[in-house]
């Protein structure tokens, strides 16, 4: 790496962290005027810097989800400027005039993208999973505190699992209410009720489950089917019953996207799982695609850039990020488009994950002879 390369890369990390900082900062404003009022009212008449600092605790860990959504966009952002700083300081004219070829300028940028992917992996694998539980409680909330059920069906079992309310933090349902159904898992319809259920994952000796407390009826009383006893077990205290389930703390806090905060492999064994509907099944399918092809897809949006930004045929850097601004935005919406398609079974979901990638390598290759020389 040149002199050169570095100083590029390091004027691309300079644009990248003040243009970070910047979006979270907007962020925090827009949305603690929003919201600080349902903060205060749940901060149990805190003092203020108590009330500060589980304001600060929380946009902490928001803004590794906001990482994770404008990382990829930042990429392209932070290279256009370059790009544009370049031409506006004249440093193109004379790495041009030494020989030095324009696509080889984009090397430094390419660099910077791939840790910048190396980055959003670390991010989504080991930082979004372990915060998963704080990210989906409500602003001000403390770690113990109790938010509201959303009920769910599991589609595997086909049973209603609901309640009064909901601890992320230890996982656990308060007044929990599980629905049975008739004739698969027990003779008739029987709701399930206990003083509180807690969630387990799945470990080499046990399936995923909810472990029900002072269960009533009791597991001698029910009527269960072959079906249901896999289901439905039974436990050494008799005041307690595991109910077999991949429905976690998480899917009943009421977020739709709760996939988006499990590693690679958590994800892996929820679309091998019949428990979700094919709806959030589809959408599963389409955040692993997402995830697989991100580094490749902002690598070329990145390449694509050079030849937007610096146009042999255009003098003016204005119209040339213009143009650029509206072609990537053009791409953001075919992605949305082709997701969108994929969720509702109107096109294959390998092909609604690969077309913007096929689309925009097209645009590469078509622009490539009409950069600056």
């Amino acid at each position: 790496m040149t002199t050169f390369d570095r100083y590029l890369l390091s004027r691309y990390w300079h644009v990248f962290g003040i243009s970070f900082l910047a979006i979270v900062g907007l962020f925090v404003v827009f949305d603690s005027f929003t919201n600080a009022e349902v903060a205060q009212s749940h901060s149990d008449d805190a003092g203020v810097f108590s009330f500060l600092g589980q304001m600060a605790q929380y946009y902490a860990y928001q803004s590794l989800m906001i990482f994770e959504l404008v990382g990829p966009m930042l990429t392209v952002i932070s290279t256009m400027i370059v790009f544009a700083l370049l031409h506006k300081h004249r440093e193109l004219n004379p790495m041009l005039s030494a020989g030095v070829p324009t696509f080889r300028l984009v090397v430094p940028m390419l660099i910077g993208t791939l840790m910048v992917n190396g980055l959003l992996m670390v991010n989504q694998e080991l930082l979004l999973p372990a915060v998963a539980d704080e990210l989906l409680k409500p602003i001000g909330t403390a770690s113990q505190g109790v938010q509201r059920v959303t009920a769910r069906r599991d589609f595997s079992s086909h049973i209603e699992i609901g309640g009064e309310g909901l601890n992320l933090a230890e996982r656990k349902l308060v007044r929990p209410e599980f629905q049975l159904p008739a004739p698969d898992i027990n003779a008739e319809v029987l709701t399930l009720r206990a003083d509180h259920a807690v969630y387990y994952r799945k470990t080499k000796d046990r399936p995923a489950g909810w472990q029900l407390t002072n269960a009533t009826p009791a597991f001698s009383d029910l009527r269960l089917t072959d079906a249901g006893r896999k289901i439905i077990w039974p436990m050494d205290d008799p005041t307690k019953v595991f109910v077999v389930s991949n429905i976690g703390s998480e899917q009943m806090s009421g977020s739709a996207v709760t996939y988006r905060y499990q590693s690679t492999w958590e994800l892996v064994d929820r679309l091998r799982s019949p428990t979700f509907s094919v709806m959030t099944s589809r959408s599963q399918v389409l955040h692993m695609h997402e995830r697989i092809t991100r580094p490749m897809s902002t690598l070329l949006a990145v390449c694509l850039t050079v030849p937007l930004v610096l146009r042999r045929e255009s003098f003016s850097i204005i119209t040339n990020l213009a143009v650029c601004a509206g072609v990537m935005i053009c791409l953001m919406g075919l992605v949305q488009a082709c997701n969108y398609l994929g969720r509702i079974n109107w096109m294959s979901l390998d092909l609604a994950a690969w077309t913007p990638i096929i689309v925009v390598g097209g645009l590469v290759a078509w622009f490539s002879d009409r950069v600056q020389t």
